[in-house]
């Protein structure tokens, strides 16, 4: 009751004497400051700054000490300057403490270097007997907000302050700052480059301003960061451009909180790394800051016996020591810098690395580049992923050597600026683009300098496998700047080749995929836009469908997406098959084969088995005996799938069926007029020529001549057209008494029977004819394939100048005598 009864007494003293402290207070303000400050209201309160009595402002704004400057020094909800009871009742007004909460304090400097935060009057100091004073023994910031802009500099500081206590000594000369307690610091913006970005601060500093002598003086002071602690001490003179006089050191330090001090463009791919053991950084920086000059800057840095692992990857390089160091050089320019790593070494799953590293001239870079690894690939890859890598195991063995400029060593290098060795030995690789793992693979890959030279190559893909020798053109290129090409020299031999999964297992991920890129679903032959290939190859086997090949040989070339050939070889189906041309796979869901195919001696039925009889069911390889020799100039189309789309066909085929027979053809059932069903069964015939053409979805068969075993129909006239869509409308003519007549006349139009054979492979019939039918004429060539040295699509083949008339749908109602249905 005492103690709430002399509170009582206080606080009705204070308001009945409170304009009498409040008018003291603002003019030792207007004492003591240089700039305007303004509040809403003001008020002595008893309980805000308990036990010390206090003059509360609400609503601060301060001005900034450049009249032209619009920014406000400061605004701020609250500020608490208290007083000493002891002092009140003496009649002493001296400021002991302030507290300034939910504040935003913005600190400039402008393009000339004028700042915004002259506050003091050049004399701030008061007699002893002076009613009003400042002796500052606390200052607290509490939901503050600090940021400091240079304009001049291109620097910006943001920070908060939860909770930030220090402690002020004003005298005449000197102004003694003690500051302790923690910090959020938002960014320090240098430039383009953001450091120490949201990071929780802990905060020991001891400064000394000599307002005479114009110089900041840091005693030891320290700033946690995480479990590191970083030492500062020094001067900063700032009578006209600042000099700088600082030491910096480490202790207690790990890599993330070293990471912490760097810009995240340079350690956004190694934010996640952590590390323990002995990690250390001391550095200085002397000299002049300002728009002519920098302080000469040096950094030592390094570890012994350190780990380092990522928290997700479940896998650490052990044993780490290094040394190294940074320093901007004799005349404190990027183009005088040098970064230097040496004697680094250790282990990464017990197998050993080692290496050294330096880079002079941060403006046009220059590297020296020492590495040497034993890998084991399955940990390699754990520790450090590679987007494009999926999955890997096997053994690795690496030796690179790069020395000169960075922009020709990207560019383009010479043997002496860039060379090494890779070994792989037992490899596997699942590729984020590939559908099948690359197994087996053992290598030896030579650097030198833009190309890599692999030899002794071997392994598989899939099912298929590879064996020989290549040379990679251009990987520097190819491997640092988007867009340039990859060339591949190589021959290549296999026992095996599966085109049912080769030509499929390139599925690039689909623009925009998250999460690393799925494959692409869209199917269809990708082929990479700046790769460029010259293959020779050999197989013993090759599959496709139901084709069954061996003995492939030939050449391969890739330009621009677009395949070309001057000649593959394969025995298959019986026989040998050869073909050159181009294919053009610029658009993967359709792609364009113009090419010039030929077999020599290829059984009849084994090929339309092979081909599987072409699509259509009217005749198939149950059908056919014989051997084929033909050559067939084609422009085709396939969709993703390779699956051909026969409206886009158009070919001409010269074809030679020797010793030929139809089995079981049902057509020839209903010419039993001039034959009996048994032979019709097996109609054989010696030798069969002529030329076929292929146009909008139409077979077109010109007039040839069959010899057959048939004694009543010994020779036999045939043309007509088949549709795609299995329309048919041929037309026949077998010579009557043939063996009666003269040769001569058993070639000219002698007596004829003419049947027609029309309607669909399912429902057919087969009727005399009393007129000539439409024959097809003559029909000029297709364009010629592309040629393969410059490849690029062939021209359409020009359209026939001849047509032959298809049925109409309806045919007109027949007349007695005008034909006879068998």
């Amino acid at each position: 009751m005492t103690l709430l009864f002399l509170l009582s007494a206080a606080a009705l003293g204070l308001w009945l004497g409170q304009d009498r402290i409040i008018g003291l207070f603002v003019a030792g303000l207007n004492q003591h400051l240089a700039v305007p400050v303004r509040a809403r209201r003001l008020e002595v309160s008893v309980l805000d700054q308990f036990p010390r009595l206090s003059v509360t402002l609400h609503d601060v704004v301060v001005s900034g000490s450049q009249p032209q400057d619009t920014t406000r020094l400061l605004r701020a909800r609250r500020l608490f300057c208290a007083f000493d009871a002891t002092d009140l009742l003496a009649g002493r007004y001296r400021i002991r403490a302030i507290t300034l909460t939910n504040g935003q304090l913005n600190v400039r400097r402008d393009a000339r270097g004028a700042g915004n935060y002259h506050l003091l009057r050049s004399d701030t100091t008061a007699p002893a007997n002076a009613p009003f004073g400042l002796e500052l023994e606390d200052i607290r910031l509490e939901r503050v907000r600090l940021t400091y802009a240079d304009a001049a500099r291109r620097q910006f500081f943001a920070l908060r302050t939860p909770g930030l206590r220090a402690a002020v000594d004003v005298t005449e000369a000197r102004l003694n700052v003690a500051a302790s307690g923690t910090a959020q610091m938002e960014t320090i913006r240098l430039g383009a480059d953001d450091y120490f970005r949201a990071k929780d601060l802990r905060l020991r500093v001891s400064l000394t301003i000599d307002r005479a002598g114009q110089q900041l003086t840091i005693r030891p002071s320290e700033i946690g960061v995480g479990a590191a602690a970083y030492t500062v001490a020094g001067t900063v003179g700032y009578a006209g451009a600042p000099r700088l006089n600082l030491t910096a050191a480490a202790r207690q330090t790990d890599a993330q909180a070293l990471l912490a001090l760097l810009p995240p463009r340079l350690t956004r791919g190694l934010a996640g790394y952590r590390s323990r053991g002995a990690v250390y950084f001391e550095g200085s920086v002397r000299g002049e800051w300002s728009g002519q000059h920098n302080p000469a800057v040096a950094v030592r840095f390094g570890c012994r016996e350190a780990s380092f692992f990522h928290p997700e990857y479940r896998q650490a390089i052990d044993h780490v020591s290094l040394q190294g160091s940074f320093s901007n050089g004799a005349q404190q320019t990027a183009a005088s810098s040098v970064l230097r790593l040496k004697q680094v070494r250790g282990q990464l799953a017990g197998r050993p690395f080692s290496g050294a590293l330096v880079l002079r001239d941060f403006r046009t870079p220059t590297l020296d580049l020492s590495l040497l690894a034993d890998l084991d690939m399955a940990r390699a890859v754990r520790f450090f992923p590679v987007a494009a890598v999926q999955a890997a195991q096997g053994e690795a063995r690496l030796r690179l050597e790069l020395h000169g400029p960075v922009a020709a060593l990207r560019r383009q290098p010479t043997a002496a600026q860039a060379h090494g060795e890779l070994s792989l030995r037992g490899v596997m690789l699942r590729l984020r683009d590939f559908r099948q793992p690359f197994t087996g693979l053992s290598a030896r890959l030579e650097l030198r300098g833009a190309d890599v030279a692999v030899r002794e190559l071997r392994g598989r893909l899939g099912h298929s496998d590879f064996r020989g020798s290549a040379t990679l053109r251009n990987v520097a290129g190819w491997a640092s700047r988007p867009g340039q090409p990859l060339r591949v020299e190589a021959n290549l031999s296999s026992e095996l080749l599966d085109f049912n999964q080769l030509l499929y297992v390139y599925q690039p991920a689909a623009p925009g995929a998250s999460g690393g890129g799925a494959a692409s679903t869209s199917g269809g032959l990708h082929v990479p836009p700046n790769l460029v290939l010259d293959v020779r190859a050999q197989a013993g086997q090759v599959r496709f469908r139901r084709l069954r090949g061996r003995a492939l040989r030939g050449s391969l070339r890739l330009r621009n997406q677009v395949f070309s050939s001057a000649g593959l070889s394969l025995t298959a189906a019986g026989g040998q098959l050869s073909a050159h041309g181009t294919v053009d796979a610029r658009q993967p869901r359709l792609l364009k084969a113009s090419t010039v195919a030929s077999c020599q001696q290829v059984p009849l039925d084994s090929l339309f088995y092979v081909f599987e009889d072409f699509g259509q069911q009217f005749i198939t390889s149950r059908h056919l005996r014989g051997t084929l020799t033909a050559t067939a100039v084609s422009d085709t189309y396939f969709d993703g799938r390779l699956t051909p789309l026969p409206d886009r066909l158009e070919a001409q085929v010269q074809a030679t069926v020797r010793a030929g027979a139809l089995l079981n053809f049902e057509p020839l059932q209903k010419l039993s007029l001039v034959a009996d069903r048994a032979t019709l069964r097996h109609l054989r015939f010696a030798e069969l020529h002529n030329n076929f053409y292929i146009q909008s979805r139409t077979v077109y068969v010109p007039e040839m001549d069959i010899r057959s075993n048939v004694r009543a129909a010994a020779l036999i006239r045939i043309t007509g057209t088949h549709t795609f869509d299995q329309q048919l409308d041929y037309h026949v003519r077998i010579p009557l008494l043939p063996g009666l007549l003269p040769r001569a006349a058993a070639r000219a139009d002698g007596p004829m029977l003419r049947l027609a054979i029309r309607g669909t492979e399912s429902n057919f019939t087969v009727r005399y004819e009393t007129g000539s039918p439409t024959l097809p004429a003559a029909r000029p060539a297709p364009a010629p394939v592309a040629s393969p040295a410059a490849p690029g699509p062939a021209r359409p083949a020009a359209k026939p100048s001849w047509e032959v008339k298809k049925p109409a749908k309806k045919p007109a109602e027949p007349q007695v005598g005008d034909y006879f249905e068998f």
